[in-house]
């Protein structure tokens, strides 16, 4: 690899060695004590701007939860999401055989309820929606996760049917400490839920990758899951945050899952043949299939987003019809 700024040499194995244009150790050090004033002087200044960001308190960039997850980690989330779900039996919707439902993401919730309000409320006014799916990142900054609660109350006088909403954890939803707030006001973060359309049913599964990892614990129980219950099931849904596919670390801790757990989902979802796998976190739409299973980028209803969208899913007998639809404010 030739690293910028410095000419790499050249070597044999046998016989004399290439020179290489590198200073000698004499002339390093006359060159740092030349330039001693100007580092110290840098130092000094990235470390306070280092500083300020890790005690800033502005309430909507967490530095260290975007550099470190400063929540639970994600195994100690599991684990109380598995308790949390012991209280009860898993939901079970009701619906034909073929039945729709709608996806939204990355809300990033801050003031208002804007555009995640237009989605609950177009998701309840149309008879022909089973139910709704929140992919995480509702909220935008300390403190916003009531006005998410707030956007997806079911409001009679302007929506027509009391439709569910199901809603995932998102690495903004883990910023500030935002796991306590998000498991007293919504609930766990890894469960699961059922379709009943009456003569079968369908199974959707709720993962947590909002710290950027499954974790082992989480990844040992849905390869069990899935190994016990997947055949029982017309069509398995995995939701997710993280987009699993995607390489880019933008959002360091959170930014995408290590390589060797994609390459693990990858080989479970095909062999316990999902039928489609839901993501969110990057901001734009995406639609792979790899080994015979479909991974669908849902891209941001945000508020500040010039191109607000949800995905349409229908499930039948025959197929799987996936459509991405503008998400039209006024409705």
């Amino acid at each position: 690899m030739v690293v910028p700024g410095i000419q790499c040499g050249h070597f044999r194995r046998s016989g004399i060695q290439a020179k290489r244009n590198v200073p000698s150790v004499k002339r390093l050090l006359s060159i740092l004590r030349k330039h001693r004033g100007m580092l110290q002087m840098v130092r000094k200044i990235f470390g306070v701007v280092f500083i300020s960001m890790m005690l800033c308190g502005c309430d909507r960039y967490d530095f260290k939860g975007f550099l470190f997850p400063t929540s639970d980690i994600v195994d100690s989330r599991f684990e109380q999401s598995l308790a949390m779900n012991e209280s009860g039996p898993a939901a079970s919707i009701k619906a034909e055989e073929s039945y729709m439902f709608y996806v939204s993401t990355d809300a990033h919730l801050s003031d208002n309820t804007g555009n995640m309000l237009t989605f609950a409320t177009a998701l309840r006014n149309d008879a022909d929606a089973s139910f709704g799916v929140m992919l995480g990142d509702c909220t935008g900054r300390r403190g916003s996760l009531p006005v998410y609660v707030e956007a997806i109350k079911h409001i009679p006088e302007q929506q027509k049917y009391p439709t569910e909403i199901f809603t995932l954890i998102g690495n903004h939803d883990l910023y500030f400490s935002g796991w306590d707030d998000f498991k007293k006001q919504i609930g766990p973060s890894v469960y699961w839920f059922e379709v009943d359309y009456g003569h079968g049913k369908d199974l959707f599964i709720c993962l947590d990758s909002a710290s950027g990892t499954l974790g082992n614990r989480q990844m040992e129980w849905l390869k069990d899951f899935l190994a016990k219950k997947r055949s029982r099931y017309r069509h398995c849904i995995i939701l997710t945050h993280t987009n699993i596919l995607y390489t880019d670390n933008s959002q360091v801790s959170s930014g995408n899952l290590p390589m060797e757990e994609t390459m693990t989902l990858l080989e479970l979802f095909g062999k316990h043949d999902i039928s489609l796998c839901l993501q969110g976190h990057d901001h734009f739409r995406d639609d792979i299939t790899f080994k015979g299973v479909r991974y669908m980028v849902v891209g941001t209803i945000r508020n500040e987003s010039p191109d607000p969208e949800y995905l349409s899913v229908r499930l039948s007998d025959e197929e799987v019809v996936a459509t991405f639809c503008p998400l039209v404010s006024g409705l």
